[in-house]
């Protein structure tokens, strides 16, 4: 497995470029019409479902008003530097609600081929098995044991793993950032940060990735 993943998480690593089966799962879509409700952030009643059972779209507009899950009470995105367990921790959980204690999901991990243009250094996406075939009709074969490692512990060991792969020890700029993001090393340099995103707070996909940011003189 590449430098920077979680030791204990079971990963499907994609390697760039690829066209695998693998590679398309990882990609950021829409989700299937078949599970949508039609327009943007809207709830209608399923017509071969009991009255009050209701679908919700989880497309983005880039609207924070909008883009509030509609069905659920916790989910969207966060950018942040690295910080100790507790407060990952807490942040986690109310992100993701009690959604953080599964095991029953797989793992895709890949590494940006061109950090300056993808705008991050390493990703893991997490799909809970019941998402892989009911909700993207996926040909993976999905786990027959849990992880190990709950999504809470396999996002806190990728925060942890990426933080000894890209800072120097005792020192507050690496340069095994340098250029990373763009920074000429002298008044643009790179520092590590992290973004997580729930791609669906229904089925629980989430993502967690490493980017580069600048910090400028």
């Amino acid at each position: 497995m590449p430098s920077g993943f979680p030791a204990d998480l079971d990963l499907k690593y994609v390697e760039q470029p690829s066209g695998s089966r693998a590679s398309r799962e990882f990609e950021h879509r829409p989700l299937p019409r078949a599970f949508l409700a039609g327009s943007p952030r809207s709830a209608q009643s399923s017509s071969d479902r009991e009255p009050g059972y209701y679908v919700t779209g989880d497309h983005f507009t880039g609207n924070p008003f909008r883009d509030a899950p509609l069905n659920n009470a916790t989910g969207g995105t966060i950018y942040f530097e690295a910080v100790g367990e507790e407060p990952l921790r807490a942040l986690l959980r109310l992100l993701l609600g009690f959604v953080a204690e599964r095991q029953d999901y797989v793992a895709f991990g890949i590494s940006a081929a061109n950090p300056v243009e993808e705008r991050f250094l390493d990703q893991i996406k997490i799909i809970p098995n019941v998402a892989l075939t009911s909700l993207l009709d996926s040909e993976i074969e999905r786990l027959t044991e849990d992880q190990r490692l709950t999504i809470e512990e396999a996002v806190i060991g990728f925060v942890r793993a990426q933080s000894e792969k890209w800072n120097e020890p005792g020192r507050i700029f690496s340069s095994r950032l340098d250029g990373a993001a763009g920074g000429d090393g002298e008044y643009a340099k790179e520092a590590l940060a992290f973004g997580l995103h729930v791609e669906s707070s229904h089925w629980s996909i989430v993502r967690i990735w490493s980017r580069p940011w600048l910090v400028l003189k």
